[in-house]
Order: C-alpha cells, then sequence, then structure tokens
C-alpha cells in the first residue's frame, strides 16, 4: 500500500469516531457554566473527566482538579476522593509517578474515613471507589516493574470486591493480573484469567473491559503461542469497541499489537501502517509510554520495508529522545544501536563509531553481553574494513572475545555450579555425623535455653498488654482532642452565625463593616480547627489547603465569588503547628480583605496574589500582593479604621516580624518572620 494513502487513511478513520466523542463532551463543556456550584456541577465535572481521559490528558487533569475545589468548597469527602483517585490515575497515565502515587494515597485515606463514618446511601460508591484505589496501587507498582507488589495489590482488590459483591474493580483487577503473568511467562493463568475477566465485564455490560481482555486474548495467542491469525480476530473487535467508544489511548495501543502480529506474519506493509497510526495517536495524546513502544516498533521494521536513512535515522533519534525522557536506558541502548549500524551502512564511520560507543557505554552498565559483543564485532568491521585502523580493530576484536566468552561461558558456568553443589551436598552430608554427636550436648542447653524463652515470653506478654493499654488511653485522648477541636470549631461558627445575624440590624456602616471583618476572623480561626479535627495530625495545619478555602471564604463573604476578581496562590507544601498557623491565618485574612475593600473599586477587574514559602536561610516569608489602584487611588472610607493594620502588626510581633509595604504596581506586603514551627 501506497504510504501517504495510509496517512490519509488513518486520519480519516480517527476522524469518524471523533467527531461524536466531541459533540457530547462540547455539550457538558457548555453546560458546565450555567450550573451552579453543587454535586451536579461535579458529577458533571467527573463525566468530562472521563471523556478525556483516553483522548486529552491536559483537559482530563483540568477538569479533575476543577472538581477537587468544588469537592473542598461543598465539603463533600466521598466527591474528593473520587477526584483524587482521577487525578492520580491521569498522572499516571503521564508516567508522573511520585504525583501518581500521592494522590492515589489521598483518595485511599479519604475511603478508609468515609468507610468507618460514612451512612448507607453512598456505600456502594465508597467501597467500589476503595477497591479502585486497591487496583491503582496495582498498575502504579506494574508501571515501576515491581511484578510482585503489583500482584499483592491487585489480589487484594479482587478480594476486597468479592468480599463486598463489587464487580468493576475486581475485573480490571483481574485484566491486569492477566498481563502481568503474561511478563511472568505464566501463559496458561494469564489467558485463564483474561477469560475470568472476560466473564465479569460481560455481566457488568462494561464495553471498555471486554475490549481490553479482547485484547490481552489477542496478545497470548499471538506473542506466546503463535497464533498471530487468531489473535487478529481478537484486536478487531477489541478495535470496534473503542472506536464504539472513542478511546483513542485504547484504539492506539490496538494498533500497536496489530502491527506486532503482522510484523510476526511478515506483512510488513501493514505493519509500518499500523506502527504509524501508533505513534501518531501517542504523539496527540503526549503518552510517553505508548510513544516508545510505537518507535521501537518503526525502528525494527524501517530497513525491512526499505525507508531512506533520513527517515531511519530521524526515527531513531526520535526514540531516544523519549526514551531518555522517561529514564528508559534499554530504548536509549537500541536507539543508539540502530543508529551506530545505519551509519556503518551508509559507509559513515566516524558517525557510526560515536553511536556505537554510546550504546557499548549503556550495554556495560547494563550487563548485556549479548548485544555488547554484537556491537564490538560491529566496531571491528568498521575499523578494519572502513577506517583501516588495524590496531583499533584488534582491540574490538579482543573485547567481543571476551564478552562472546561471558555469553557462551553462562552454560559452562552453570556446570560447574553443578558440580560445586554436589560437592557442597556431599561435604555436608560427613558434617551431619559429627553435627549428630554434638545434638545430644546440645539438648541440655536447649532446655535450659527454653526455660529463660518461656520467662521472656511471660515478661513479653505481660509488656504487650501494659502497651495495648497505653495504645488505647492515647487513642481516647486523640478522640477527645479531635472533639474539642470539632466543639471549638462548632462554637466559632455559632458565634459567626450571631455576628451574621446581628449584621441584619445594623444601620451604621462602620459598625457594620466591624462586624462583618469579626466575622471574617472568626470564621479564619473556625477553619483552623476545622482542619485539625479532620486531619491525620492533632497540631498540624495543611497551609495550602487552608488558605485555598480561607480564600474561597473571603471571595464569598465580598459577593466575588463568580465576580472579576480572581486570587492566585504561590505556596509551597508545608505543614504548621497550630500556635503558627492561627495569627498567620489571621495576618492573610486582614491583608486579603483589605485588597478585596479597596483595591477594585467600582467592579474593576485584577487579581490577589498570596505566596508562602521558606526561603535558604530557613525562615518563613509571606507575600499578599494585589494589581488594584493602590494606596493612592483608593477611595477613603469612613468605616475604615486603623485595627486591621493593628492587628497584622501585632500578630506579626509575636512571630518575630515586620511587614514592608509596597507601592508598586498596586499594594503589597511582605512579611518575614523569624519564628515559626512546622509539624
Amino acid at each position: 500500500m501506497n504510504k501517504k494513502a495510509s496517512f490519509i487513511l488513518a486520519i480519516v478513520f480517527l476522524s469518524q469516531w471523533a467527531l461524536a466523542q466531541r459533540t457530547v463532551a462540547d455539550s457538558l463543556a457548555a453546560l458546565l457554566p450555567t450550573l451552579s456550584d453543587g454535586n451536579e456541577k461535579i458529577e458533571v465535572l467527573n463525566q468530562l473527566v472521563k471523556l478525556h481521559l483516553n483522548s486529552d490528558l491536559g483537559k482530563a487533569r483540568d477538569y479533575a482538579s476543577q472538581a477537587e475545589r468544588l469537592s473542598r468548597k461543598t465539603g463533600n469527602r466521598l466527591a474528593l476522593a473520587s477526584a483524587f483517585k482521577d487525578i492520580g490515575v491521569i498522572h499516571l497515565i503521564a508516567s508522573n509517578f511520585d504525583s501518581s502515587r500521592y494522590y492515589n494515597q489521598l483518595a485511599r485515606r479519604e475511603y478508609e474515613a468515609l468507610m468507618k463514618n460514612s451512612g448507607q446511601e453512598d456505600r456502594s460508591k465508597i467501597l467500589e471507589g476503595y477497591a479502585g484505589t486497591l487496583s491503582n496501587t496495582g498498575n502504579w507498582y506494574y508501571y515501576q516493574s515491581a511484578l510482585d507488589s503489583a500482584v499483592y495489590y491487585h489480589q487484594q482488590s479482587v478480594e476486597f470486591s468479592d468480599q463486598h459483591g463489587i464487580g468493576k474493580p475486581k475485573a480490571i483487577s483481574q485484566s491486569t493480573l492477566a498481563y502481568i503473568y503474561q511478563d511472568q511467562s505464566q501463559y496458561e493463568k494469564a489467558i485463564a484469567m483474561h477469560f475470568d475477566a472476560l466473564h465479569t465485564f460481560e455481566k457488568l455490560e462494561n464495553q471498555d473491559g471486554i475490549s481490553r481482555s479482547y485484547q490481552g486474548i489477542g496478545e497470548v495467542y499471538c506473542e506466546y503461542l503463535n497464533k498471530c491469525e487468531l489473535a487478529i480476530d481478537y484486536y478487531r473487535k477489541a478495535l470496534k469497541i473503542k472506536k464504539e467508544l472513542g478511546s483513542e489511548r485504547g484504539m492506539a495501543y490496538v494498533f500497536r499489537l496489530l502491527g506486532g502480529a503482522y510484523e510476526d506474519m511478515s506483512v510488513t506493509d501493514s505493519a509500518h501502517y499500523y506502527y504509524s497510526i501508533t505513534v501518531q495517536l501517542a504523539e496527540k495524546l503526549n503518552d510517553k509510554r505508548l510513544l516508545i513502544d510505537g518507535y521501537s516498533a518503526l525502528a525494527s521494521i524501517a530497513k525491512t520495508i526499505g525507508l531512506p536513512n533520513e527517515e531511519c535515522i530521524e526515527i531513531n533519534r526520535k526514540y531516544i529522545q523519549v526514551a531518555q525522557e522517561i529514564g528508559r536506558l534499554d530504548g536509549i541502548l537500541t536507539g543508539y544501536s540502530n543508529l551506530g549500524r545505519i551509519y556503518a551502512d551508509a559507509k559513515d564511520p566516524e558517525r557510526a563509531i560515536d553511536y556505537n560507543n554510546k550504546a557499548i557505554v549503556l550495554a556495560d552498565s547494563l550487563k548485556d553481553y549479548d548485544i555488547l559483543q554484537d556491537l564490538y564485532f560491529r566496531e571491528y568491521a568498521i575499523f578494519r574494513n572502513q577506517l583501516h585502523d588495524t590496531a583499533k580493530a584488534l582491540l574490538a576484536l579482543e573485547a567481543y572475545l571476551v564478552n562472546h566468552d561471558s555469553v557462551t561461558n553462562a552454560e559452562r558456568f552453570r556446570a560447574v555450579e553443578d558440580i560445586s553443589t554436589k560437592y557442597e551436598t556431599e561435604k555436608k552430608e560427613a558434617t551431619i555425623a559429627k553435627q549428630q554427636e554434638a545434638l545430644q550436648q546440645g539438648r541440655v542447653r536447649f532446655w535450659l535455653i527454653t526455660g529463660i524463652l518461656g520467662i521472656a515470653l511471660a515478661a513479653g506478654a505481660l509488656l504487650f498488654r501494659l502497651a495495648r493499654k497505653l495504645r488505647k488511653r492515647n487513642e481516647e485522648k486523640e478522640f477527645l482532642i479531635k472533639e474539642i477541636h470539632h466543639r471549638v470549631k462548632n462554637n466559632l461558627q455559632v458565634l459567626s452565625s450571631l455576628l451574621h445575624l446581628q449584621s441584619r440590624h445594623i444601620k451604621d456602616e462602620m459598625a457594620l463593616d466591624a462586624v462583618r471583618e469579626g466575622q471574617n476572623r472568626v470564621e479564619a480561626m473556625s477553619l483552623i480547627h476545622q482542619k485539625l479535627y479532620m486531619g491525620d495530625n492533632l497540631a498540624a495545619v495543611e497551609m495550602r489547603d487552608y488558605l485555598h478555602n480561607l480564600g474561597d471564604t473571603l471571595l464569598d463573604s465580598f459577593g466575588m465569588e463568580d465576580g472579576p476578581v480572581q486570587i492566585i496562590y504561590h505556596l509551597e507544601p508545608m505543614r504548621l503547628d497550630v500556635d503558627t498557623a492561627i495569627p498567620l491565618g489571621l495576618i492573610i485574612n486582614e491583608l486579603v480583605t483589605n485588597s478585596l475593600k479597596y483595591a477594585f473599586p467600582d467592579g474593576r477587574s485584577g487579581q490577589v496574589e498570596i505566596s508562602l514559602w521558606k526561603n535558604d536561610s530557613g525562615k518563613l516569608n509571606l507575600t499578599v500582593a494585589d494589581n488594584g489602584v493602590g494606596k493612592a487611588g483608593a477611595q477613603s472610607s469612613k468605616s475604615s479604621t486603623s485595627f486591621g493594620a493593628s492587628l497584622v502588626e501585632m500578630l506579626s510581633k509575636k512571630l518575630k516580624g515586620k511587614p514592608v509595604v509596597s507601592h508598586e504596581n498596586g499594594y503589597a506586603t511582605l512579611i518575614e518572620f523569624g519564628v515559626f514551627k512546622e509539624a
């Protein structure tokens, strides 16, 4: 098939199903701004995440982050757990492994808390979500090639799902276990597990899962049982479902498998066609794992199908680039080796030697003697036939023979090992007779040691009971402290409500403004206590989460939650002791309130930036800045008092800080604190 025609057909093929998928996504995106902040809007955001998960990771991450913020704002912990889980999956697909693990752990903690405290109405969603986090943890280890840990967590997910009658996470983990068994060369277990997953997905009528099972069954048939024609039938079934679902990522993986099947059948034109589509979709999706597989496949057949050297070189350079981005040393090694061979065939010995040497360094670090011997033999041929450098040719030949011996000697090493094992066995049998004699003498010591151990066990049991009592008392104290924080928060909320009710009957502008400011200060302290009793550390406040909530509360207080003024956050992750968090929260409350009141008169748009970080000397720095009219342009108000400024000055002094004010491009306050305590 003509290669240009292949690409045109691919574009037409992909565009047919993409249109319907975009129509649904566009409709939901258009609906989103019309919805008020609540559960309905969260559900629409969740649907948009799922629609874009296999087509546009950037948009999927954006919608999931919106769902996270809205869930926090509305206090919907189940939706928050789901948002954490989705963000973790998105980072995993993008190969951002640290972020993926962080968000999956957040999701798991939320689900565990909900399982302890939830009502019956959300029980099934909570259990399914928790099983999903176990499955995602297994996938995280699978992507890291830690197969034993991956098997453990997926088995945990299957057992938990069976225990609670949950279908979808069970089927997903069964499917992944089948792929792990394939990687471990346990093909009978793999095919059986794929069919188990298929039956579970069919009961659930889960088309995406059914297609994944078809895909896995095809892989076993083609790659391990050499039945590629049968595998292609399963791949086409999977592709049909992926197309109907609009799953670009799923289709890309099936195209990669179809290319592999045709390559195994020596139908290289078809293999090249499907590999090319794989690379196009992987580039569009920014899926690095899939992209490196696609380039690897294209590189393997480039010479076979007669591509010009320039195209072969470009494919391998892209292959190396992606491998470097995700740290795949084996991919970099293969790319360098391919380039060395291409330049050698093109009679460009300098470049051939350069890339060959880069490959040798990597192969040596990976202890891959098979590749090393091939690389050294190629180098020997280049020095002898093209560069006519006898000395270097002999050195390369010597290195080739050394590595050739490393490979061929493996069998000898095993034989020697067998002889050594036999010798050691005979030696041990001779030793056993002596040990029998010593055993009788050791029995007396044994009973003596047994008596001592009995006493130690009795003492250990006593210590265990004491430790359990202490642990129980600590748990009771922890519960009481949480209850105190909860009650303090409730009392502050009551006080805030009383101030709000009182403000309705106040006509004097100055008094009304003072009451509202007091209400905001109470809300700032209330949020601190809420974070303390909801968190896992009773003496620490996670400042990033707290300040996002405080900012939302202040915007809502001034009626600006959907207005022209936005709050931008530049916050380092940090947990502060409550004695630091309360004055710091009140300082930020005063400074942000001042900006919202005076910086943007007459509906003017703008931004308030909150920055919190530790500098190189280990001191805590805070900046609250706005791009409003500044001090000169701010309207004077009769209700304005200097209490807020005095409060900031007093609280800053408590933390050994002094506010520094700047009037450039608006109004900004910088405070460096000499005393603060992290938890």
